[in-house]
């Protein structure tokens, strides 16, 4: 295999040495180990305990609260999940799509939203049952940090889970708290943000922990046509009645009352300008109006030291009304207007065991999730950006409960051995209200079942020093949404799609160097069968079949070092060769998914005086956009520069931040359309352009 790095990858490396020379020779530094600490933070996504992901067989990855916040938008997840290796987050500059995250590949076929990796805010699913995730309805604005695990142990968290997002929002402070801040930014966007919080004392043993944060969000869109608006609020309150019982309340609504689709366009309008609108946005008025309200409820309980349990249950409203940028008024078109109103929760158990066998020390879980999803689904024709007639009409259901089981055992003082095993039990199926003498009926069901085995261990090489290897099975079913329309686009359930499987394998290391550099490596290799692919993407409506088998093979890295004077350097490396096999397509690369990826960030704060200042750097190779491999969006090197200065005056504490993105005011593609129709392949990213804020908070 032959690796090419463009000059911006290089220089990308380059920074990266040269601080590791740096390093090398200063004077040793007395601290307490921001390195060691580093190894420390403590992750639950691997195996729903609290442990260091140092120790647990896994790739896991943390972004901090501070890394997400520091001088951000806090709008999308795309500002911080870039640090993560093996992630892929395309920022589509389109709001009524929203971002394109992957995870060594997975979910890269995604046509809008999620799919295939499972993302959870505070424990609550924001995946549905058939595996369409929304990212958008993460409120980034009080986050505590994100869990980003990619590789075998992700199938735990069974369908559609190729990789795992945890977000964890903060809890209240200490004293009742009161913040507000304020941003603007190119292309007329702006920002406001508020946030309450604090801690009371609840009867005699225990306490109210309650944190509340809503923000309003306007963009006026660097592209024609791409102009959206975002009203937010979550709200999270917990019940300490004592030491051993909790409550807590999860409340998340979102609203955009109109978000802009500006489409994809082709090679020839990108370089004439990159900033036109596709072909029927204008004409047909493209746009998505979403509102989505969910309810969270865990109780948690300690019955002794090693018995507890948490039971969770869900409700969520979600609907959306979204034109298309065609009319949808011919043959067996499903119309240009959908119109989906969607009911949707679950409920979930699990209990933990700690104990000893045979001097062994062993913490085993066991639990049940069960979630529904039910949306009744409408076409009309898009008469110029206004409804028309009646095109489709459908009750679309689906419903997955899965048992699992999990085992965490320290076999030796060097060892430690992770397992589980998930069953998993699928049904979808449409109920077609909307037949004709010249349309038949659409109404089918399918129903999935599998069962996933994943295993783990970790060797303690050194006290510095981990090894680690796992493997797992995975599977992801269609949503109903690749189940919506036959392979040739035409309106009609889609019952040939099977799920995809996959066999993952991982090994790597994890190590601590001098107190001061913490690097992780992984290697992984991971066979797919009957991938999942577009089969046809015309106008905004994305039809899928089934596709042979894909071969990825790769290496995720990253490195921490801590400097002296407060100086941070971070760097990730993604390499990712993806390809299809035993088909007809056999050896093309699977599109949407970059070859390499580099990120790169100097971090420098300094206490004593409130100032802090970053530099990033982001290098990615080409992407192919279709199976075919007949065309694609060239390689990019992009680089950014922040900078603040916080202060605390009494009980006041303030903090006002410059971020210019794309200093070099490079002109590239964002994202990409898969197997878009006539060629409307690409999602330019914006020139250069920045933000400017300040949030002061108050404690009472």
């Amino acid at each position: 295999m032959r690796i090419r790095l463009t000059p911006g990858a290089a220089s990308l490396l380059a920074m990266t040495a040269l601080a590791g020379v740096a390093r090398a020779q200063t004077a040793p530094l007395v601290i307490p180990s921001a390195g060691a600490l580093a190894i420390k933070r403590i992750v639950v996504s691997a195996t729903r305990t609290r442990q260091s992901g140092f120790d647990v067989p896994v790739s896991i990855a943390t972004i901090t609260g501070r890394e997400v916040s520091e001088a951000n938008a806090e709008e999308n997840l795309s500002e911080s999940l870039d640090r993560a290796p093996g992630i892929d987050v395309q920022n589509q500059q389109n709001y009524a799509t929203g971002v394109r995250i992957t995870s060594r590949g997975f979910g890269a076929q995604t046509a809008f939203g999620t799919r295939n990796v499972k993302i959870l805010i505070d424990g609550v699913p924001a995946t549905q049952p058939d595996g369409t995730g929304d990212s958008e309805v993460i409120d980034l604005g009080d986050v505590s940090r994100i869990e980003v695990l990619s590789g075998p142990f992700s199938v735990l968290y069974g369908n559609a889970a190729g990789g795992v997002i945890q977000v964890f929002s903060k809890d209240g402070p200490a004293q009742p708290t009161v913040s507000g801040g304020i941003l603007a930014g190119s292309y007329g966007s702006w920002r406001t943000t508020a946030s309450y919080g604090g801690t009371s004392k609840f009867g005699s043993d225990g306490s109210f922990n309650y944190m509340m944060n809503a923000s309003d969000f306007y963009a006026g869109g660097y592209r024609d046509h791409s102009a959206a608006r975002r009203q937010q609020f979550y709200g999270k309150y917990r019940v300490q009645v004592n030491a051993d019982t909790s409550y807590t309340l999860l409340i998340d609504a979102l609203n955009e009352p109109d978000s802009l689709d500006p489409g994809g366009l082709t090679a020839a309008q990108y370089h004439d300008n990159p900033r036109l609108a596709g072909n029927g946005a204008d004409q047909f008025d493209a746009r998505k109006t979403l509102r989505h309200v969910q309810f969270g409820l865990i109780y948690r309980h300690n019955f002794n030291q090693n018995n507890s349990i948490r039971l969770l249950v869900y409700d969520v409203d979600h609907s959306v009304l979204q034109y298309l940028p065609f009319s949808g008024n011919f043959g067996a078109s499903g119309g240009g207007v959908v119109d989906l109103e969607r009911k949707s929760g679950g409920i979930g158990g699990r209990f933990t065991h700690r104990d000893e066998i045979a001097g062994i020390p062993i913490t085993a879980i066991a639990g049940v999730d069960f979630g529904y999803e039910d949306q009744h689904r409408k076409g009309y024709v898009n008469n110029n950006g206004s409804i028309g007639g009646l095109r489709r009409n459908e009750q679309d259901i689906a419903r997955n409960i899965a048992e699992y089981a999990q085992i965490d055992a320290n076999l030796t003082s060097r060892i430690i051995f992770d397992a589980g095993v998930r069953h998993s039990q699928e049904y979808f199926s449409v109920q077609d209200l909307y037949v004709t003498p010249k349309l038949t009926n659409d109404t089918g069901s399918v129903s999935y079942g599998h069962t996933s085995l994943v295993a783990g261990v970790t060797y303690h090489l050194t006290p510095k020093t981990n090894l680690f290897a796992d493997y797992g099975e995975g599977f992801e079913t269609p949503t109903l949404d690749q189940l919506a329309y036959l392979p040739n686009g035409q309106a009609g359930f889609n019952s040939a799609l099977v799920p995809t499987t996959s066999e993952n394998y991982e090994a790597g290391i994890k190590s601590l160097l001098g107190d001061r550099a913490y690097v992780k490596i992984a290697a992984f290799h991971i066979h797919t069968s009957n991938q999942i692919v577009v089969s046809s993407s015309n106008n905004g409506r994305t039809a899928y079949a089934n596709e042979g088998q894909t071969a990825r093979n790769g290496v995720d890295a990253s490195v921490d070092w801590f400097l002296p004077h407060h100086f941070e350097i971070y760097g990730s490396y993604t390499l990712l060769k993806a390809f299809f096999e035993h088909s007809a397509i056999a050896g093309k690369a699977l599109p949407g998914v970059p070859q390499q990826r580099i990120y790169t960030e100097i971090d420098w704060h300094d206490p004593a005086t409130g100032f802090y200042a970053l530099l990033n750097g982001q290098w990615q190779s080409r992407m192919y956009v279709d199976n075919q491999n007949s065309a694609y969006a060239a390689g990019y090197f992009t680089t950014g520069i922040a900078g603040g200065f916080r202060q605390t005056i009494g009980k006041f504490g303030f903090d006002e931040f410059l971020r210019v993105n794309n200093i070099l005011n490079r002109t590239y593609i964002g994202a990409v359309v898969i197997a878009a129709n006539a060629g409307e392949y690409y999602e330019p990213a914006p020139g250069r352009n920045f933000i400017i804020g300040a949030t002061a908070k108050y404690r009472f």
